[in-house]
């Protein structure tokens, strides 16, 4: 924030022809303008990383160019698979106007929408683990959190229900039904690919990403990802394996980050993120849970799965495992303090 009134973060990009075919790159980072007095421009002449500028997004070039080999070897020799091999990632339901469609408990009694209301996940502090139960989605109901999504038929599926043309009523005086998504549909409060998925992926996310086990059953809408199982996936499998540092080293490569330090993924961006999945890993899913649900430490968590995940299932070397987890602390790190 170097720039008077203009809000936003920097890159002064500099590109001269050297008169070869190589393409390398250096980068240098400043906290704020005084430190230009300091900068030694000579760093500028001689950069040392090479770029794949095809495949590999900005991200890796705040690596060094050992961490940014051990990557690339790793995505090609190893033949790590990623998480579209083995599931296929969406967006959350589309609602068009979240504070209508999803309600709390009170809201459902009031106008008597039991049989439209379902249950619903919303946001990630709903969510205290890799696991969503039943249990947890009734203790959210019980906090009178945003726990349902109503989802209402075609006018005339809902016939003489007091209750919900009440709620109707409700929204078109409040001028939902002229929103530019709800504008557009046949019945406005009809909501279009009500899906249940098997996972469901965190949009937002602030010190790691989660991928987390839907096993209440509940909807979500565009705050999360919704993920859906491959033929022969195990999804418990699949959980599991998604908690390892090199999963995670990915996730800060493929994804993107904001002036606060939130990492979002898209569902493409989620796809591509290394998952070195084994049906062996489904019974890590258990202990990962309930340390999850005792607040230990990610660092704790990766301390048993990346045994078992990486050296164990995947043939990674003790510095290999290392590498990984420096790399993901590193961009990690560096995406957390941008808020400071």
């Amino acid at each position: 924030m170097v720039f008077p009134d203009i809000q936003q973060e920097v890159v002064l990009l500099l590109c001269e022809k050297n008169g070869s075919d190589s393409h390398l790159i250096e980068h240098l980072e400043l906290r704020d303008a005084s430190d230009l007095e300091k900068l030694d421009v000579n760093i500028l002449k001689s950069p040392s990383k090479k770029i794949d500028f095809k495949s590999n997004k900005w991200t890796y070039y705040f690596l060094e160019q050992e961490e940014i080999d051990f990557l690339e070897q790793i995505t090609k020799k190893r033949k790590v698979p990623t998480i579209s091999n083995y599931a296929s990632v969406e967006v959350g339901i589309t609602t068009g106007a979240n504070d209508y469609f999803t309600v709390p408990l009170p809201v459902v009694e009031a106008y008597d929408l039991k049989e439209y209301a379902k249950p619903m996940v919303g946001r990630s502090v709903q969510v205290n683990s890799v696991i969503f139960t039943e249990k947890d989605w009734k203790l959210n109901r019980q906090t009178k959190a945003k726990a349902h999504l109503l989802v209402f038929p075609a006018k005339e599926k809902i016939n003489g229900h007091k209750g919900a043309n009440s709620y109707i009523r409700l929204g078109e005086s409040m001028g939902v039904n002229k929103g530019y998504k709800t504008g557009i549909r046949d019945d406005w409060f009809v909501i279009p690919s009500i899906k249940l998925s098997d996972a469901l992926f965190i949009r937002r996310n602030n010190l790691y990403p989660r991928l987390i086990l839907n096993e209440a059953n509940a909807y979500t809408t565009d705050t999360m990802h919704r993920v859906f199982m491959k033929k022969d996936t195990d999804k418990n499998a699949f959980i599991a394996s998604f908690y390892n540092s090199l999963s995670l080293a990915f996730s800060e490569i493929v994804g993107r980050s904001y002036g606060g330090g939130v990492l979002e993924l898209m569902p493409s961006e989620a796809g591509k993120i290394l998952l070195p999945y084994q049906t062996d890993n489904v019974d890590l899913l258990a202990t990962i849970d309930k340390m999850m649900r005792e607040k230990k430490s990610i660092d704790e968590i990766l301390k048993i799965t990346n045994k078992q995940i990486l050296k164990d299932g995947y043939g990674f070397t003790d510095k290999e495992i290392k590498l990984a987890d420096s790399i993901w602390k590193k961009l990690s790190s560096r995406r957390l303090n941008r808020n400071k």
